[in-house]
């Protein structure tokens, strides 16, 4: 039996500890299952790797602030695993402490927490310290040791941790979410794009004018349609990028063709998943 078996119930790895954006996404996509707290994203992609878990969530875009890097860097190493779904999730964020709020020496969150409410954070706390985390549930149990600290996150971290809630939908943009992925291993025949989904891929390319721009126009000759393009540097060979694509509305036979042919002309190529985008329009 696998390791992530317990009895009928499946563990699924997330981005913890517990009252994160993650959980409460990975608590939407498996409402019966187990949800396992995972210390960082490079941990959850492992669990999958090594069979611990069955499935991964892991925040993958903010609406405002844009990708997670880290979660783009796990997926392009990540060669036996695959997205199998994407929940967008509006994101609302609070603000919570153990104190009265005028006392704030220093304020905690995900770096992206705290970039999403900049402007709340200009306007009533010039002079905190803003201290970076691994994740707003990890700031939600520091600010919990601390009088004079604050978290910014979910008003599920407040729960959680025993904090009060000072201040409610401080996020700069009412319209923020964020994008969660749903991974899993590779089982059998390797993921190609699939009817009425969104499929994504990374590749790089040759170093040389127009080379970018020649496979973009694969896609165009086979009537794909590119909904986003995103690059990243390469770290082991600098002044060189990978570039992340997403495609949507497209025939299935035209889009395998035309990832065949960007894979052949590719210098790396990964197709990272085909899958279903699902929206809630839940606040928490």
């Amino acid at each position: 039996m696998q390791d992530y078996l317990q009895g009928n119930l499946r563990e699924i790895g997330y981005l913890g500890p517990s009252g994160t954006f993650t959980q409460q996404a990975a608590r939407i996509l498996f409402p019966k299952d187990a949800l396992i707290p995972l210390t960082d994203i490079d941990n959850i992609f492992c669990s999958l790797s090594s069979m611990a878990c069955a499935f991964g969530v892991a925040p993958l875009e903010n609406s405002t602030e844009g990708p997670v890097n880290s979660t783009l860097d796990a997926l392009l190493k990540a060669d036996d695993l695959t997205i199998t779904s994407l929940l967008i999730l509006p994101i609302s964020h609070a603000l919570m402490g153990d104190a009265y709020s005028h006392d704030i020496s220093k304020i905690l969150a995900h770096p992206q927490a705290l970039a999403q409410c900049r402007k709340y954070i200009r306007l009533h706390y010039p002079r905190a310290e803003l201290v970076p985390c691994a994740s707003n549930g990890e700031a939600a149990a520091k600010a919990a040791t601390d009088k004079t600290w604050a978290a910014i996150g979910p008003v599920a971290a407040a729960k959680e941790y025993g904090l009060r809630i000072w201040a409610e939908e401080i996020q700069d943009s009412f319209l923020n979410s964020t994008s969660f992925i749903q991974i899993e291993r590779i089982d059998g025949t390797p993921p190609s794009p699939k009817p009425d989904c969104r499929a994504s891929i990374a590749f790089s390319t040759e170093n040389r004018p127009g080379a970018l721009y020649r496979m973009l126009g694969i896609l165009e000759g086979f009537g794909v349609n590119m909904t986003k393009i995103l690059s990243r540097p390469m770290p082991d060979r600098p002044g060189e990028y990978i570039f992340f694509v997403d495609i949507e509305d497209y025939e299935v036979d035209k889009a395998n063709q035309a990832l065949k042919q960007i894979e052949d002309h590719a210098v790396i190529y990964r197709f990272l998943g085909s899958y279903p985008v699902i929206r809630k329009d839940v606040r928490s």
